[in-house]
């Protein structure tokens, strides 16, 4: 799970199906009797910026897609395809997956991608000292879990390379989803002789990287808010790769992006809400909803003992949820950027075997509900059942403006229904927000989470009592046998589905978290780029088949 603790200022292609993937492709030939002549550069807005170029220590693979391969790809079909990997074979019990790697694949320096780049790079996202944020992802592994807490040395986890070119993953127990997370980033090679020769500084310079998918970073340093891809000239697919520079600038302020784009110093730019009347009838402009989730947090173990009460109180957390209309933070706050969520798992992420939506299905209750009369009748509950009259705390959101537009709203809504309570505004950028919510330093918090795949454990998986990612601390064992024993099976089997469903309904009626609006995208592209892959879970952007036509 992508877990940002900021709103993500996300893009999107136009809506398709559940792990949705789409070609922004060009209008007009390309056949070789009228091949159009090819600008090499681009210039591209940027949804956040990049922290570390280290795979196993990244908050999030949002651009990953274009400087890692992994063994699977998912293409603009949303068909899962051969990447690093040739083919691959899984055994009768779904336990043992067998891959045959590409003989002339790369690093970008030239070193040999070998099922050993894969083994390294598993052991060393689940070493203890790695302190890797996805390592839920890595569970089902065999010994994936023990080797994470430090009982089991690396080498009993259950990946092997049986030669240079053969994979061997064994499970266990048969995971659904295990060949959609085999497109991920998070599972992409690494090559130990580099990781060794720069230690500490390894991922912190594009000097001290290698890369293999189809660009090399350049002129990037951590947090930078601009950067350049350029093509990686060792890379396998090499042939397909047209661009030659690709220049990414983060702006925190969305005007000075749109300035940029109109100014043509940007071929590509991102929408906020506020920005999007103006553009309405424009060709330039796309839009489609994503697979991200913003939330209300309310942190469990607060060092407050009072707020501790509070929090861990359903009955206050539903209270402030229900003072809250997800319509009018949809149409008004976010000006139709948005989509209003009916639980914890977002829309158009996953579908059962009659294709019906887990969104429609999953219960969400009075988890997005606006009852500010009922609102009122659990505040008193929740009061007298912690022994207080009245409630002080803070909430902390980023600079992002939409975000300080939620916590503003928020805080009137909440305070003009609930007597008592106040709510202070606290407003930092995005990643000290970050930094805050994972070591806990926080009341309460706006952040958010988008799927890493097209599957609704991506919403369910960071709130299990042992997540990485459970910032908040909500811990319930139920959910936790729920969830854990969901991963077995097809998607599409009535067993797994219910269990899902179940466990959903259990965040909602506890109020675990208070799904806020899911988003949905704008943004603008010139008529003469074509060719971005955007993915709506997981690494979002993939320009290896990008091109620009002058």
């Amino acid at each position: 799970m992508s877990t940002k603790s900021f709103r993500l200022k996300a893009t999107i292609g136009l809506l398709g199906i559940a792990s949705l993937s789409v070609l922004l492709a060009a209008c007009g030939s390309n056949s070789a009797a009228s091949k159009p002549k090819l600008d090499r550069t681009a210039d591209l807005s940027a949804n956040y910026v990049i922290t570390t170029l280290d795979i196993s220590k990244t908050q999030g693979f949002d651009q990953a897609g274009n400087m890692y391969d992994s063994l699977f790809y998912m293409n603009k079909d949303h068909k899962i395809v051969p990447d690093l990997a040739t083919k691959s074979t899984v055994s009768k019990d779904g336990k043992t997956y067998t891959f045959k790697l590409r003989k002339d694949a790369k690093f970008s320096n030239g070193d040999p991608i070998t099922a050993q780049s894969f083994v390294y790079s598993w052991q060393r996202s689940l070493a203890p000292a790695t302190k890797s944020m996805h390592v839920y992802l890595f569970n089902g592994i065999v010994n994936a879990a023990a080797v994470n807490a430090g009982k089991l040395p690396a080498s009993k986890l259950g990946v092997t390379a049986t030669n240079d070119h053969t994979l061997t993953v064994k499970l266990t127990h048969p995971i659904a989803y295990f060949n959609k997370l085999m497109t991920y980033q998070a599972f992409a090679p690494q090559d130990e002789k580099i990781v060794k020769k720069y230690g500490s500084s390894y991922g912190m310079s594009p000097e001290k990287m290698v890369y293999s998918g189809p660009y090399k970073m350049a002129n990037w340093k951590p947090q930078s808010n601009t950067w350049t891809f350029v093509k990686n000239t060792n890379y396998w697919d090499k042939k397909v790769v047209k661009m030659h520079k690709i220049n990414m600038h983060y702006e925190e302020d969305p005007e000075t992006s749109l300035n940029l784009y109109q100014s043509k110093k940007l071929d590509f730019t991102i929408l906020t809400g506020d920005q999007v009347s103006n553009f309405k009838n424009s060709k330039q402009l796309f839009k489609g909803p994503y697979s991200y989730m913003n939330y209300l947090f309310f942190n469990q173990e607060p060092t407050n003992q009072t707020l501790r009460k509070a929090f861990r109180n359903e009955n206050i957390r539903k209270a402030i949820s229900l003072t809250l209309d997800r319509k009018q933070i949809v149409n008004v706050l976010m000006n139709g950027a948005a989509v209003k969520p009916t639980g914890v798992v977002t829309k158009y992420l996953a579908y059962n075997n009659k294709g019906t939506d887990f969104a429609k299905l999953q219960d969400g209750g009075q988890s997005a509900a606006y009852n500010p009369t009922l609102a009122k009748q659990y505040w008193q509950k929740g009061l007298k059942q912690i022994g207080q009259k009245s409630l002080k705390f803070t909430l902390m959101s980023s600079t992002e403006d939409s975000s300080k537009k939620l916590a503003e709203y928020i805080q009137a809504n909440a305070q003009k229904y609930l007597p008592g309570l106040t709510i202070n505004l606290q407003s930092v950028p995005e990643q000290i927000v970050y930094q805050r919510s994972l070591k806990g330093q926080f009341d309460a918090y706006l952040g958010g989470r988008g799927a890493d795949i097209s599957d609704p454990i991506e919403f369910l998986a960071p709130l299990l009592s042992n997540n990485p990612q459970n910032y908040a601390k909500w811990q319930n064992a139920t959910y936790d046998k729920l969830v854990n024993g969901s991963t077995t099976g097809n998607l599409s089997t009535t067993a797994r589905w219910n269990k899902l469903l179940q466990a959903e309904k259990l965040l909602a009626d506890q109020q675990a978290v208070t799904p806020l609006y899911q988003d949905y995208n704008y943004y603008l592209k010139r008529s003469t780029l074509h060719g971005i892959t955007h993915n709506s879970t997981g690494a979002q952007w993939n320009y290896k088949y990008m091109y620009k036509t002058k």
